[in-house]
């Protein structure tokens, strides 16, 4: 009886480490993702930026 509540144990921390371990890349996963997005928007806000500061020297250009 002790033997079989030691395998039924086992299988327990198996299965409890496997549950653990794809949570955990779940969550690696998303965590990259999100990083991956809030570098796009920097990215693209530093684009902008840029984009602005050409239109406004243009128009300096076309003030004069």
């Amino acid at each position: 009886m002790k033997e079989v509540q030691q395998m039924q144990t086992n299988k327990n921390n198996i299965s409890d480490q496997a549950f653990d371990l794809a949570k955990s890349m779940n969550n690696a996963s998303r965590v990259a993702n999100l990083y991956g997005k809030l570098f796009a928007i920097k990215d693209m806000q530093i684009h902008l930026l840029e984009q602005e500061k050409l239109i406004k020297e243009e128009l300096e250009r076309e003030d004069k």
